[in-house]
């Protein structure tokens, strides 16, 4: 029996179009996540570089273009790295701010299918007085990081050192000459002869005391007490007063409208800074 014509025509162009249509690959989504932005001070200083870590998260390789903008101003990227539980870090020295205030500092991640971008404030002073300490830290900027950079000596690679605050206390970093005795991280300097790390505590959104655990004595070695004080007096002047209680010797410093008041104990020495 023969086949018609018109059938055999159709089942033709069938059979062509079939050999000929090219099979697509889908489009695979490149996923950018979870952008951190953490700076090295939590208060900047006027006039001084300053550098910004960034921490993102990807499922894929390519390499983006990533780029952090302060005051119209472009950080420079000094180092990249790729960990599979730590993302994609970089760190940015961004050159000194001119002027006192408070800056936007935007963080933008492309890749060929999409951006991604993350935003905060940070606030640039005129100094690290403990005045200008205390006016500068209202609880919503202090509450606002989760984190904040240690940078590496001899390298340009850093640590991401997170941060957890509740309704009434806010902690707010170490800055310290040598980071729990290793030598390994760039001397932080912030208020003058406070090293130690910080806690701010509020009564709702004004600040009542800086805390300041100074020296762990049975820990860090290289803090020496005595060094301690001559560098509070050197900076504040002699003590007010200095007593010995139960919960070890007080001792106390003014400088300006502000209370020093040091407790040091057989393991322990810190601070706590109250206006008056």
């Amino acid at each position: 029996m023969k086949l018609r014509l018109p059938f055999f025509v159709l089942l033709l162009s069938i059979i062509v179009a079939s050999c000929g249509k090219k099979t697509e690959t889908p489009v695979v989504q490149k996923k950018i996540d979870r952008i951190i932005l953490s700076p090295e001070y939590l208060l900047l200083l006027k006039n001084t570089d300053f550098y910004v870590g960034a921490r993102y998260f990807k499922d894929y390789t390519d390499k983006d273009e990533v780029s952090l903008v302060v005051n119209n101003t472009r950080g420079v990227i000094t180092s990249e790295t790729n960990a599979a539980f730590e993302g994609t870090n970089l760190l940015f020295r961004v050159p000194g701010i001119t002027q006192a205030g408070d800056y936007k500092v935007k963080l933008t991640v492309k890749n060929d299918q999409r951006s991604l971008e993350k935003e905060l404030t940070l606030r640039i002073v005129a100094n690290f007085d403990i005045n200008t300490v205390w006016v500068s830290l209202d609880k919503t900027y202090s509450s606002a990081f989760s984190s904040y950079a240690d940078r590496f000596k001899g390298s340009n690679n850093y640590t991401l050192r997170n941060l957890t605050n509740t309704d009434t206390q806010v902690q707010f970093g170490s800055y310290v000459t040598n980071l729990n005795n290793l030598n390994q991280y760039v001397d932080k300097f912030f208020i003058t002869a406070l090293q130690g790390v910080y806690t701010l505590t509020y009564s709702g959104s004004v600040l009542q005391q800086i805390k300041i655990i100074n020296g762990v004595l049975n820990v860090d070695p290289n803090f020496v007490s005595a060094k301690f004080y001559e560098g509070l007096t050197t900076t504040y002047g002699a003590f007010t007063s200095q007593t010995n209680t139960a919960n070890g010797k007080v001792t106390v410093y003014k400088s300006g409208n502000y209370l020093i008041t040091v407790t040091e104990t057989a393991t322990l020495v810190s601070s706590v800074i109250t206006k008056v």
